[in-house]
């Protein structure tokens, strides 16, 4: 296993739970927030492999990872956002209590893709790369 992911993992920060802490991204960052609970933890865990070592991808793309597992949410890479909390992120994406869960929040702030199966990187570049800021090469 590529310990590319691990390190920031490790290190992750554990948020406050208070504020609206998805509006300092905004035309900054691409969010990609994994949700999952006790229940969930197998798929969470791969959606982060298909995360490892993918750091120029996300950096590419300007994507910041988020996990909440139940009400704890953690920077893994990417843009801090200090005032986030897990109750902001399912209410702006739509999740509500299910095992696993990842979603893509745009430049702009709005879900643009859910899933509750685990996804590889590369399909969920094709929706990044599909998005009208990102073939016009305005988002870079």
């Amino acid at each position: 296993m590529d310990s590319g992911l691990l390190i920031p993992i490790v290190m992750a920060t554990t948020l406050a739970a208070s504020g609206a802490g998805l509006d300092a991204l905004r035309w900054e960052s691409r969010v990609l927030v994994i949700f999952s609970s006790a229940a969930g933890e197998r798929e969470a865990a791969r959606q982060l492999t298909y995360l490892t070592g993918r750091e120029r991808d996300l950096a590419e793309r300007r994507l910041t990872v988020i996990t909440v597992r139940d009400d704890e949410v953690r920077v893994l890479s990417g843009q801090d956002a200090p005032d986030v909390t897990a109750a902001d992120l399912r209410g702006k994406t739509g999740v509500g209590g299910v095992a696993f869960a990842a979603a893509l929040i745009g430049l702009d702030g709005g879900t643009k893709w859910t899933s509750t199966d685990p996804t590889p990187l590369d399909d969920i570049n094709a929706v990044i790369d599909a998005m009208p800021m990102r073939r016009a090469g305005t988002d870079r």
